[in-house]
C-alpha cells in the first residue's frame, strides 16, 4: 500500500506534469507597434448583434396567392426552430404585405385561419409560448390585396421611413432578414396607366417603375455591420422576355402551388445586396429548401464585421471590449477576432468579432496602424 501511495506521489510532482504543454495553442500575438502607417484609435458603439435577428416577411397578399401562403406557413417551424435551436439566435419575426395601400406598420394578427383561432401575437418572439405557431399563421395574409403588388415601396416605407412603423417588432441591435414572398414582380414606382391584369400594365411600363439601386444602397447604408441587413426572395424567376403594350404576361413556370411570373425586380434587387442577397425560386412543391438555404446563407452566424474608418496597415495593436458595467476586456486575437483586411462593404479593413468574443461586450475599440 505505501508503495503505491508514493508512486502516485512520484507521477503527482513529475516535471511533464506541471511543465507548460508544447501542443496548447494560445492566440497568435498582435505587434506592440506600427510595422508600417500610423496608430489610430477607433470605438464601435454600435453594432448589430450575431445572435439577434429580425424577421421581416413581406408577403404578396393579391390573387392566387393562397397555395404560396400556406406553403410558406408549414415551412415556417421548421426554418425558426433550426434558428432558435441550432442557431442560438434570439428572433423576432413581423409581417407586412405588399399592398403600399395599408401604409406603414404591420399587417393585422391572423386569426381566421384553421389552427389560428386564439393567435394572439403580433410579433412572433422566441421563447414566447406559441410563437412558432404565430408566424406560421401571420403569413397566411389572404388575397384580397392590391393587384399593384409594391414589395419595393413597403420596405422603404417600414424600413427607412417612419421611425416609429415597426416599433414594436425592430431592435436596434438586431440583424435584419427581409424576405419576399411573391408569385408576380414588384410594381413599386408612380400607378401605371392602361386597362389590363396589373401583372400586365405594370410590365408596360417596366421603365416607369422605381430604380432598385438607389434604394438598395439606402437599405445598406441604415446598418452599421455587413451583415446588420439582408435580403432574400421567395419568387417567379427572372426571364428576358419584354412586353409590348397589349400583351400578356406568360407564366415562368406552373407547379402545384399555382402559376408564377417573372420576378425581375426582385431578382435585380437581390443581386444589389450581393452576398448579402438570395433568390430563391418559387416553382416548387414547398418551401422547405428555400428557407433552408436562406438560414445557411443569411440567417445563421456566429460574427460580425466591423469596418476601419481608416486603411488599415496590418492586424490590429490591440482590441479591447467594455462591459455593461464598464470593465475592459481583452478580445483575442483568433479566439475573439479575426483580421479580414479589405473586404465587400469594407474597403479600409475589416475585424470579424466572434460571436464568444462578444459575451456580456456593447463596445469594441481598437487600436491600428492606418495607411496615410
Amino acid at each position: 500500500m505505501r508503495s503505491l501511495i508514493a508512486a502516485l506521489m512520484l507521477a503527482l510532482s513529475a516535471p511533464g506534469c506541471t511543465e507548460p504543454n508544447p501542443a496548447y495553442q494560445g492566440d497568435p500575438l498582435l505587434p506592440e507597434e506600427c510595422r508600417a502607417g500610423i496608430e489610430r484609435s477607433e470605438l464601435f458603439d454600435r453594432f448589430e448583434r450575431p445572435e439577434l435577428l429580425d424577421v421581416l416577411v413581406v408577403m404578396d397578399n393579391a390573387g392566387e396567392m393562397q397555395a404560396y401562403q400556406r406553403a410558406m406557413a408549414e415551412a415556417m417551424p421548421g426554418f425558426l426552430e433550426r434558428l432558435e435551436g441550432e442557431g442560438g439566435l434570439d428572433v423576432q419575426v413581423g409581417v407586412v404585405t405588399t399592398d403600399a395601400r395599408d401604409g406603414a406598420g404591420l399587417a393585422p394578427i391572423v386569426r381566421d385561419v384553421e389552427g389560428c383561432e386564439d393567435n394572439t401575437l403580433q410579433v412572433a418572439y422566441s421563447g414566447t409560448e406559441g410563437w412558432v405557431r404565430a408566424a406560421a399563421c401571420n403569413v397566411q395574409q389572404g388575397e384580397d390585396g392590391d393587384g399593384f403588388q409594391q414589395a419595393l415601396d413597403v420596405i422603404e416605407t417600414n424600413v427607412l421611413g417612419n421611425a416609429s412603423a415597426l416599433r414594436a417588432f425592430r431592435r436596434e441591435e438586431a440583424r435584419l432578414l427581409i424576405l419576399v414572398v411573391s408569385n408576380e414582380d414588384d410594381c413599386s414606382g408612380a400607378p401605371p396607366g392602361g386597362e389590363g391584369a396589373s401583372r400586365d400594365v405594370c410590365a408596360w411600363s417596366a421603365e416607369d417603375r422605381r430604380e432598385v439601386a438607389p434604394l438598395v444602397e439606402e437599405l445598406l447604408a441604415s446598418s452599421e455591420s455587413p451583415e446588420g441587413i439582408s435580403f432574400a426572395v421567395i419568387s417567379g424567376p427572372p426571364s428576358g422576355v419584354s412586353y409590348e403594350d397589349g400583351e400578356v404576361v406568360r407564366s415562368v413556370c406552373r407547379s402545384t402551388l399555382g402559376a408564377a411570373y417573372p420576378g425581375n425586380r426582385l431578382y435585380q434587387t437581390v443581386e444589389a445586396f450581393g452576398a448579402r442577397g438570395v433568390f430563391t425560386s418559387a416553382c416548387t412543391l414547398d418551401f422547405f429548401d428555400q428557407l433552408d438555404l436562406i438560414a445557411d446563407r443569411l440567417a445563421l452566424t456566429s460574427s460580425v464585421t466591423l469596418c476601419a474608418s481608416e486603411p488599415m496597415a496590418h492586424e490590429p495593436l490591440e482590441v479591447l471590449g467594455l462591459t455593461e458595467d464598464g470593465q475592459e476586456a481583452v478580445i483575442g486575437f483568433g479566439s475573439g477576432f479575426v483580421f479580414l483586411g479589405p473586404v465587400e462593404g469594407c474597403d479600409n479593413g475589416a475585424l470579424s468579432l466572434k460571436r464568444q468574443g462578444l459575451e456580456d461586450i456593447v463596445e469594441v475599440s481598437t487600436r491600428y496602424c492606418a495607411l496615410p
